[in-house]
Order: structure tokens, then sequence, then C-alpha cells
């Protein structure tokens, strides 16, 4: 089965909408064209250019936040807003996905030119742009001006693999599901979390972050903040699985995607049933809102159904449970992350067997052994990309 296979139809309406150029079109030429930035990651296309200089020759003004490196700025009367080290740019609050991390050098923000050239034209409806291999077009309703726009040639590197964020799910006022014995879900995935992230600093070469390492409770929104502060190469939510058929067993792990399992549905109305604690109840992810977070989190998608796949298959060769696969479902933690992310269903704290395995202390130690052997093999097969 192939994940986030969406028909090619959709995607060229939804990324690369016609250009029309008007008129008298402006021209800005691209300098610099030598330099080159180093420990960045990127991934095929290398050419990077100044936001600033952009800016510039629109006559927009930007506002800067330096604590937060953020740019935020408006083109066609839409607001934009770009971070450093982040691979996502916000449109009116809709994310787009760019083929690159924001690069901040200098006090400029530099953006890769193809991908946002892509996003603009697709979305603002009076200022069209086009580039070659020494230039950037321009064509506005208002005049705008000549302004040389520097450009970086990055250097191409493979994907570094430097961070791993763990996300226990629930927590403090928010228990999870909880099992006929008492036990909640809560301290099953913060137990299996920690063990896990203790694996990972004995014995692999990457920073490791908890979202959260005692029994708290925090919003869906701050775990991703957390994961993206932190530049994560890969976000992993933990959870234990519960369901009103109490036969209902086995193991799976999860990819953000349009709902197409009705089991899977169910899984991810429950988890995200967290949000009536924060005070959004009764708010539900429509299939366009998934398909807009599948489109934005498609530059991880293969790495995301990779890991998955592996999870699956190393708890699957250390304990005896029905292997539910890698599903897609509307998961509330893992829009917004930007990096693979994955959520683990460690097995189903409403039935009475599979309670009683999650209770034990060395069943968990199986399971986050599973989870860091998976972890391992990732990360191999990121060397070979």
């Amino acid at each position: 089965m192939k994940f986030f296979k969406i028909k090619l139809k959709f995607l060229l309406i939804y990324l690369f909408v016609s250009i029309t150029f008007a008129a008298t079109n402006d021209t800005i030429k691209l300098v610099k064209n030598s330099k080159l930035l180093n420990k960045i990651d990127t991934i095929e296309n290398n050419k990077f250019f100044s936001i600033n200089d952009f800016l510039s020759s629109t006559g927009s003004e930007p506002y800067i936040n330096e604590k937060t490196e953020k740019i935020v700025f408006y083109l066609d009367n839409k607001k934009i807003k770009i971070t450093n080290g982040i691979t996502f740019l916000l449109i009116d609050d809709n994310i787009y996905q760019l083929s690159s991390k924001v690069v901040r050098q200098n006090n400029e923000y530099f953006v890769h030119i193809d991908s946002f050239i892509n996003i603009v034209n697709s979305s603002l409806q009076n200022l069209s742009i086009i580039s070659n291999s020494s230039e950037i077009i321009i064509s506005s309703t208002a005049k705008t001006k000549n302004v040389a726009i520097k450009n970086i040639d990055i250097e191409k590197n493979k994907w570094k693999f430097s961070t791993i964020i763990i996300d226990p799910g629930h927590g403090g006022k928010d228990p999870g599901a909880v099992g006929y014995r008492g036990t909640l879900e809560k301290d099953i995935a913060l137990d299996v979390a920690k063990r896990l992230e203790k694996k990972i600093s004995k014995n692999m070469k990457v920073k490791t972050v908890l979202t959260r390492d005692e029994d708290i409770f925090l919003k869906l929104g701050e775990r991703t903040r957390i994961a993206n502060e932190n530049n994560g190469s890969l976000f992993i939510s933990i959870h234990a699985n519960a369901a009103t058929d109490r036969r209902a067993s086995g193991f799976e792990t999860f990819l953000i995607g349009p709902n197409k399992n009705e089991a899977a549905v169910r899984v991810a109305a429950r988890e995200n049933s967290v949000l009536e604690l924060e005070g959004v109840a009764g708010k539900k992810l429509t299939n366009e809102d998934l398909i807009q977070a599948t489109i934005a989190q498609s530059a991880f998608a293969s790495k995301s159904e990779k890991f998955a796949a592996l999870v699956q298959e190393e708890i699957g060769k250390r304990v005896q449970g029905k292997n539910r696969g890698v599903k897609q479902a509307g998961f509330y933690v893992l829009m917004g992350a930007s990096m693979p992310n994955v959520l683990v269903e460690l097995g189903f704290i409403s039935n009475l067997a599979e309670e009683k395995k999650l209770r034990s202390s060395q069943y968990r130690e199986v399971l986050a052994t599973a989870i860091f052997r998976a972890l391992e093999k990732y990360e191999k097969t990121l060397d070979n990309d």
C-alpha cells in the first residue's frame, strides 16, 4: 500500500496554478551565486535567495521578531510568515511546504527559490513570479523597483539525523484511555518513552527531547511546537489504544492522512478528544483539512512511512500479538510537525490480556527496545539516501 498517494491532477491544480504576467514586468538580477552555506539540510535543488531583498523590490515592509527568528510580511493583502530553520510557510494561517528549511544569515532570511515561487503563484492573485538561471521577473498590478537580490547556493547534504522528539501521549488532567483494572494510558506512554529515551542516549549519537518527562498536561499544539523549536529530525508520539469491543487487540502505527478506515477514524477521534480539555470541543478535521495536512507533510512522507513500517516489524518480532499494520488517520498531534512523524499505539488497554501485558515493566521494556531497534535501522536507511 502506498501512503500519501494523491491524484496527479489534484496536485497540479493545487500547487502549480498557471502564471499570467502583466504588461510591464520588473526584472531583478540574482548575484553572488558562488556563496556556500554548510550544515544546512536541503533536498534536490539548492538555489536560495534573500527574502529581504525580494520584499524591498515589492515595497513591502516586514516585521521581524529577533527572539523567535520569524519574519512576517504582506503580499497581495495576504499575511505571510516564515521562520528560520523551519520548512513551513504560512499564508493567512494556511500551511504550505517549502522543499528546504528557511536559512537566516547576517539578519537576512533566505528561502528556496523554486518552492517559494510555486507557493506564491498558486496563492496570490495580483502578483506573479518567474525565474531562470540568472534573474527573477516579478509582475504585479503595482510598480516594483529593480533591486539586486542575493542568492546563495547551498551545499546538498544527506538528510541529517540529529534530534529525536519522543512524545508521551496525554498527561496531567488528561489520563487518556483507562483500562479495566484502572491502568492509565498516560502512565504507560510516559514509561515507554523514558525507557526509549535512555536507550537512544546510551547507544546513539543523537539528541533526544521528551515533550514531557513527568505527569503534566500539554496541549497538542505545544507538543509539535517543542519538536519544531528543537529542530527535530523525527517525531514519535507514543500511546496505548482502546475500543468499546474488548476483544480488539494488537499494535499499530499511524501517519497523518485522509480517513480511509473506520477503525482508524475511531482511534483518531479518541486521541483528539483531548481538545475538549483545551476548550475547543466539537472541532473536527474534515477530509479537506487532512488532504491539506498530507500535502504539507509530503516532503517527509516517505521517511514517515519507512519508519512506521520498521516499528511494526520490530514490535512484531518481539511480542505475541496482532500486527494491525501502518495506517493513516487525522491526528492533531501530528499536524504541524516539520519533520517525519508517526504515532505508535502499543496495544489495547481495553483488552484484559493486553492490559495485563502493558502493566508489566518487562513488557514495556520489550516495546521500548523494539522502537529503538526500528530507529537504528531507520538511521541506516538514511545513510543510503
